[in-house]
């Protein structure tokens, strides 16, 4: 009986943490979280739990903790919850109090404020709890009309039955819905480039693609006629960690790759003979040219002559124009506003990278117990007696932000309807920056991944630490809402990297394997709420991925949202036991459409079966069997591609190109397909205009394949001249014009 009771409070606890405890997963199959992984989970929230005395102290602590307060540490109202304020009121009936009086005050974000006197008569009952001496009593009450959308310090006394409570809340409120340009809105169709930044080879980089580069492709992509340039995810990367340089698997997502700072056009060239000395020298040329010839980025050589290079231009900034707490000209003032307006968070990451370098271990895990919290007394120690070398890694993300803007700005020059599209990580390394600058946020003892589905029947995991729901919430959600300031691109496009997190996470016990994992809920409601509040304030339209096992009612809620769906060609079929490709009419009005993705094959290399070759060579398949029915059902696919494209004018009638070979045309007819679809953009990718067949990331593999580091093999100017490319964009421009 003990053990049942003991059973029951258990998943009652881990419900109010979040934790599912079934689910269907995608074979249909319900399946239910074993005690050892709920246990698992719990711990790794940090919510004690070996003992029947743990469980039940934690348990009335939880339900404590959500029924005596007033307000909710953040409340985020929109149109669909009625933008309505829930509130907690005690009482001795199970009903409104009758002498109920209340009282609030909203600070704006100007710092004005305004009182509220709102009528108990506008209440609603939402819910009742007992509770000592009577009852805990929800209420709804309408926040006033004429509130913008923005946030609010909301502060509210309630007076009832002699007794007075007061309640403080962060208060947001959001139209619900994320931006949509006028031009979409219209109908218009619209198609855009996506490429590799870190793989461009142009005549000027070193190795590595660079935002010169991409401020030069962007204006390339305004004369083909693209309506926008999607780019990998840009932060910040795990510092010296060459076996996996995965841009998805960052130190930090609210700063950026100082890798892709063209030093070339740093202002301080010009004012330090000794950067110029070391770049005209005979060695330090043969250098670069030699990373522009790899076949593979070299990330620690260019890591390292690049460093060489900032260290004195950053000398030669100091020299001329101060540091930010004293700054001697204008340039030396620029600088001075970025530090104070990037604030704290710009700080932690800066100390951090200053400690990474003077511990020599890159995983703040393995540091001395005094500095594995930012606020310890050591850490402030250390900041006090390293100074300048903070700044300089201050003034790195400054050149970083302004080449960055000089992109926002060509997307304005070329005339595109968006200044960039970029990708959005769904998490960082577990022991990077992010993780240290925001204790107890994350999960310590879990990762997040996939169950085993029919895409990878022993499931994934991600090795990326979750964000523990309820410590988020407490927080006032305030990295996610850092994260979202620091990505958005203004008037551009974002894409989050399976946007399910808004909603759920698979999280994977230590030790255990993914099919041991389960679920883990996160406060939808409240981060649709905040994203779309943000994607309004920066003119941001948002992709969600959505790719995998999405419940239909998730689907519902982001197209609500005016969250765009992502749709891959692959995977694009007409319905439930029908393999024949979508029709483009069958695309939603509301998504981006793609052929391919960077975890997928290139469109030359699916049609060749180049990844199936290299699954088999690499041993990821189970068994011999599953490689042969994946073959099976590639040539199956190849012939219901022919056919889908004969079907829409596309190829002539008994179009039979080589298995072992994609030509142009055939590339072209795939990229028209699409643009003639309903989808309201289009992205094509680099590498399927050019016929690449080699895919930039292999998942389940780190040291097998040469993930995130091919390179594109022609120069950046030599593709203006290339007329396949010419051909294709002019396929594009004219199948996106017809609507």
């Amino acid at each position: 009986m003990a053990d049942k009771k003991t059973a029951a409070e258990l998943a009652a606890l881990s419900r109010l943490c979040g934790i599912t405890t079934e689910f269907r997963d995608n074979f249909g199959v319900r399946r239910r979280t074993s005690r050892t992984t709920l246990k698992g989970l719990l711990t790794a929230m940090g919510v004690p739990c070996d003992t029947a005395g743990e469980i039940r102290d934690r348990l009335e602590q939880c339900r404590h903790r959500i029924n005596s307060r007033v307000l909710p540490p953040v409340t985020v109202a929109t149109p669909e919850g009625g933008r309505s304020l829930r509130f907690t009121v005690r009482s001795p009936h199970p009903e409104v109090p009758p002498s109920l009086e209340l009282e609030g005050e909203f600070i704006e974000e100007t710092g004005d404020r305004r009182t509220w006197r709102p009528q108990p008569s506008r209440l609603g009952l939402t819910g009742v709890q007992p509770a000592e001496k009577g009852w805990r009593v929800q209420l709804s009450l309408p926040l006033p009309a004429d509130l913008n959308d923005g946030y609010y310090d909301l502060t509210l006394k309630v007076k009832s039955n002699g007794r007075a409570d007061t309640g403080e809340t962060l208060l947001a409120v959001s139209s619900g819905q994320a931006w949509m340009p006028p031009s979409l809105a219209r109908g218009e169709r619209l198609w855009g480039l996506n490429l590799p930044l870190y793989a461009l080879r142009s005549r000027h980089n070193w190795g590595i693609g660079d935002f010169t580069d991409l401020r030069l492709a962007t204006a390339w992509a305004g004369e083909l006629g693209a309506a926008f340039v999607g780019v990998n995810p840009l932060h910040a990367p795990q510092p010296g960690n060459h076996a996996d340089p995965s841009p998805y698997s960052p130190n930090s997502r609210l700063f950026l790759n100082f890798l892709y700072v063209d030093l070339e056009s740093v202002p301080e060239m010009e004012d330090s003979p000794e950067a110029k000395s070391l770049w005209a020298s005979p060695d330090f040329q043969a250098d670069v040219a030699r990373l522009q010839e790899t076949p593979l980025v070299a990330y620690p050589e260019i890591r390292r002559l690049k460093r060489r290079l900032l260290k004195i231009l950053f000398a030669a900034f100091v020299e001329r124009h101060g540091l930010p707490e004293s700054p001697l000209t204008p340039r030396g003032q620029e600088f001075a506003r970025f530090v104070d307006e990037s604030g704290e968070a710009l700080k932690k990451f800066a100390l951090f990278q200053a400690l990474t370098e003077h511990r020599g271990k890159k995983d703040w895990r393995r540091w001395p117990r005094n500095l594995q919290h930012p606020d310890s007394p050591a850490v402030a120690a250390f900041a006090r007696d390293h100074v300048r070398e903070i700044v300089f890694h201050q003034y790195v993300q400054w050149l970083a932000a302004e080449q960055r803007q000089e992109v926002w700005d060509e997307a304005h020059r070329a005339g595109l309807p968006f200044t960039l599209y970029q990708d959005l990580a769904l998490g960082a390394a577990p022991g990077g920056v992010e993780t240290w600058s925001y204790p107890g946020l994350f999960a310590r003892g879990a990762t997040i991944g996939s169950p085993p589905d029919a895409f990878n029947l022993k499931g994934q995991n991600w090795g990326l630490p979750p964000l523990i729901p309820k410590n988020l919430e407490e927080s006032g959600y305030r990295l996610f809402i850092n994260t979202l300031r620091a990505n958005l691109p203004p008037r551009g496009i974002i894409r989050l990297d399976h946007v399910m997190s808004l909603f759920r996470l698979f999280w994977i016990p230590e030790g255990l394997g993914p099919g041991e994992g389960a679920y883990v809920r996160y406060p939808a409601s409240d981060l649709l709420g905040l994203l779309t509040l943000e994607s309004q304030r920066r003119r941001t339209l948002v992709i969600g991925e959505d790719l995998g096992t999405v419940a239909p009612s998730i689907r519902r809620h982001l197209a609500r949202a005016q969250i765009f769906s992502y749709r891959v060609f692959y995977f694009e079929r007409q319905g439930k036991g029908d393999d024949n490709f979508a029709a483009p009419g069958d695309y939603p009005r509301q998504a981006l459409a793609c052929v391919t993705t960077h975890d997928l094959p290139t469109l030359a290399g699916y049609w060749e079966g180049r990844d199936l070759t290299l699954r088999n060579q690499l041993y990821l398949y189970p068994s011999p069997q599953l490689a042969e029915e994946d073959a099976a059902f590639r040539a199956r696919d190849r012939l219901l591609l022919i056919k889908a494209l004969v079907q829409e004018g596309l190829l002539p009638p008994n179009y039979e190109p080589p298995p072992d070979f994609c030509p142009e045309e055939l590339r072209r007819a795939v990229l028209a397909y699409l643009g003639q679809s309903r989808a309201a953009l289009v992205e094509v990718r680099l590498e399927d205009i050019l016929g690449l067949t080699a895919q930039q990331n292999l998942p389940g593999t780190l040291k097998q394949h040469p993930n995130w580091r091919q390179k594109i093999f022609q120069n950046l100017e030599d593709l203006h001249r290339d007329p396949e490319v010419l051909r294709i964009a002019e396929t594009l421009r004219r199948t996106r014009a017809h609507f």
